[in-house]
């Protein structure tokens, strides 16, 4: 994955300078953010540096040398747009970016440029600006990000990056329905990102972590499904980051708010979407954490390297655990049940706390984990 640069430009210094930090450090240096506070800065950047995305905001929007630059791009993108249209009807299939010619395909890899704006009236965007899309500057950095990711998939209309290879799929499921299986599957994404970056993925029906959490999701896992299955976003990367949230130092999708629709996704497009996940995320590893057996599980489990089946303790739990080992006997598949990892957790306390994710990672739940991945803390 190449890093991508990001300009934030803004008259207020510390504003910039805390944003800029904040990609950097928050995105693993997979993100690089760079501030300013005056156009001759900017400008002198420009020399030695390209930056992908530019985050426009007052003290640099009265620069013709800037705004000149922002202009130019907005149109040049609105002529691409409209060759690449002119293209598709022309070729007879306009929802087929694949009978397009190379040279109408659009902007990718051009400079975006956004408009940091506050919104509370006190500053009044110049026409010249207008024309740019428009990012709410106080929220969140994470929100400013999400926004800023789902303009790059109206954006860049260029080609995905090639695939590849050596991504690792894990899968995590509990025939019984174990209470542990999220924590578990939360606990081992936190270990494994150590050393990987690492994608978060449920398909757990009720998974509760809006509540959980105390977030408001904008777009969930049936936005990211959708758009990366349609085409609609170009780049699964810039899919993901739209949506995507970090919790202990692992990025996650957050989880479908309508469960009743997990199950009317076919089969296809869950293995064409985890494929993508794995081969154009970005990402060295995709946990996912499944609840039911969505259509396509059998395909899906060939898909992963590892699935940790959990359950073993008496009671119906244990019973329903018999029950998946005899019906994966029944596959005669032995490379597919090679796959399959048995484990019975150890019995813990079951707390619901929002804080309650570091004490799985440092409490006896990661220590479980951490031996069974063989990491020593101090020496991996």
């Amino acid at each position: 994955m190449s890093k991508i640069l990001i300009a934030v430009c803004d008259a207020d210094t510390a504003y910039g300078k805390r944003l800029g930090e904040w990609i950097t450090l928050g995105k693993g240096g997979q993100i690089r953010g760079y501030s300013f506070s005056a156009p001759g800065q900017f400008l002198e950047f420009q020399k030695t540096e390209t930056p992908d995305v530019v985050l426009l905001g007052a003290g640099f929007w009265e620069d013709a040398r800037i705004t000149g630059q922002a202009a130019q791009a907005m149109a040049e993108y609105a002529a691409h747009t409209t060759e690449r249209q002119e293209a598709q009807a022309m070729a007879g299939n306009i929802t087929q970016l694949t009978e397009v010619p190379g040279d109408a395909r659009g902007s990718s890899g051009e400079t975006l440029w956004l408009c940091l704006y506050g919104g509370d009236g006190k500053e009044k965007i110049p026409e010249s600006v207008q024309i740019l899309p428009v990012v709410q500057k106080y929220q969140p950095a994470s929100g400013i990000l999400r926004e800023l990711f789902s303009y790059c998939q109206e954006y860049r209309d260029g080609e995905q990056e090639p695939a590849r290879a050596g991504r690792e799929v894990i899968g995590i499921y509990a025939p019984g329905q174990d209470i542990w299986q999220t924590p578990f599957a939360l606990t081992l994404a936190q270990t494994l990102g150590r050393k990987e970056r690492v994608l978060y993925v449920s398909f757990k029906e009720c998974a509760g972590f809006s509540s959980w959490l105390q977030e408001s999701y904008q777009r969930d896992l049936l936005d990211v499904m959708y758009l990366c299955l349609t085409g609609e976003g170009k780049n699964v990367e810039d899919c993901i980051r739209s949506a995507a949230y970090v919790l202990e130092g692992v990025d996650y999708i957050p989880p479908s708010e309508d469960s009743l629709c997990l199950g009317q996704v076919s089969g296809q497009d869950y293995t064409r979407f985890v494929r993508l996940l794995a081969e154009k995320g970005g990402y060295g590893v995709i946990v996912l954490d499944f609840g039911m057996m969505v259509p396509g599980f059998l395909e899906l489990l060939g898909m992963c390297s590892k699935m940790y089946v959990l359950g073993g303790h008496a009671g119906l739990g244990g019973h329903a655990l018999a029950h998946f080992k005899q019906m994966m006997g029944r596959q005669k598949d032995q490379k597919l049940e090679g796959k399959l990892c048995y484990l019975t957790l150890p019995r813990m306390a079951v707390e619901c706390q929002g804080e309650q994710m570091q004490q799985w990672v440092w409490g006896e739940l990661g220590d479980y984990v951490r031996e069974l991945l063989g990491v020593q803390i101090g020496t991996d």
